[in-house]
């Protein structure tokens, strides 16, 4: 159990912001840079993103829009309470995308009273103890404050006397996922290879070309989160699954991988601004708060110049696969030993 407790740790960190991986408003120019100007060959990490020396070639040629749909509705409510009201035992409620936004609400807020709960949550400093440990002359300090403090938010309150099974919750999930909602069907595919490594060791677990067929088909739908669920059940490590990318059948570069999927989900709609969890969290714990999107966020901040080359290679070959359902660029190869640096990637701040 501690060495299963590892690996989600271990993931967990992986996805939070530059050691972690873990969105759409151009970086501030400097206003006193002359334009003919030539930027210093040594830039500091706080100042790439106020200099912007090179474009994003991972920013779109016009703003993203959010699509107006109610799971984002969901992602972009400060308080649960109000929208699990009108939701639940209302047609809107019973729809297969208003069963996934209950759902999603009632794993996060509601009182487990029988079963396992799935869903794991980091520690989180207390705001006291946050405060005391940023000095006083960072220049950051109020930003990060304000940031801890968003994404800190209790979005529960009024949950507390709200009990429900996790099988009550699964099924939740199952009927939005055999309704056709693309993004319960990734998490519950997701929840599954994430029991079976629980159940049969890291060692064991792997998945199956028929699951990786049925992920294909929830991409096409075009669908951000989906995208996002998807794309990081297949950048994990599984026993026997190796993914190669391009003609020459390069072994994928996991943490660039993954970015790449997060990239896309945000190209598709979903919402990717400074005031998501995702950035907040940058923000707060790494000072990493002049990013106004996670587009500029894993390009400037959290990728290597290596990294974010492959990023932009990866983000095309992988659009152009959701895009023409031909995924010839990207072959599973099996009988292959395990990597001797294995990334596991679970769920963290959207």
């Amino acid at each position: 159990m501690a060495a299963v407790s590892a690996v989600i740790a271990g993931g967990w960190y992986l996805l939070r912001p530059p050691e972690m991986p873990e969105l759409p408003v151009a970086p501030t120019a400097v206003a006193a840079a002359s334009p003919n100007s030539a930027p210093s060959d040594k830039l500091s990490a706080s100042a790439v993103l106020s200099i912007d020396p090179r474009p994003n070639p991972l920013r779109p040629a016009r703003p993203v829009q959010v699509k107006a749909n109610l799971f984002n509705e969901y992602l972009g409510a400060k308080q649960y309470r109000e929208l699990y009201d009108r939701l639940r035992n209302s047609p809107e409620g019973q729809t297969p995308e208003g069963q996934l936004v209950l759902y999603e609400m009632l794993k996060t807020c509601a009182n487990i009273t029988e079963g396992r709960r799935y869903q794991w949550r980091p520690p989180i400093a207390k705001r006291d103890d946050f405060v005391a440990g940023l000095a006083a002359s960072d220049p950051m300090r109020d930003r990060r404050i304000a940031a801890y403090d968003e994404f800190t938010t209790n979005r529960c309150k009024g949950f507390e006397g709200v009990n429900i099974t996790q099988a009550e919750l699964d099924k939740m999930l199952a009927d939005s996922a055999s309704a056709g909602d693309p993004r319960a069907r990734a998490m519950q595919v997701e929840q599954e290879q994430m029991i079976q490594r629980r159940t049969q060791g890291r060692d064991n677990a792997t998945i199956s070309d028929a699951t990786i067929d049925m992920l294909k088909q929830v991409l096409s739908t075009k669908d951000p989160e989906a995208i996002r669920v998807a794309g990081r059940v297949l950048s994990n490590s599984w026993a026997d699954y190796s993914l190669r990318v391009g003609p020459e059948q390069q072994p994928i570069e996991p943490r660039a991988f993954m970015n790449a999927w997060l990239v896309l989900a945000c190209e598709y709609g979903q919402p990717c601004g400074s005031d998501t969890p995702r950035l907040q969290q940058a923000c707060a714990f790494q000072g990493h708060c002049d990013a106004q999107n996670f587009v500029d966020y894993v390009y400037y901040y959290g990728s290597s110049p290596h990294d974010s080359q492959l990023l932009v290679q990866y983000r095309a070959m992988l659009r152009e696969a959701i895009e023409t359902g031909n995924w010839s660029q990207l072959s599973v190869v099996r009988g292959l030993p395990p990597p001797a640096n294995r990334m596991n990637f679970v769920p963290g701040p959207r």
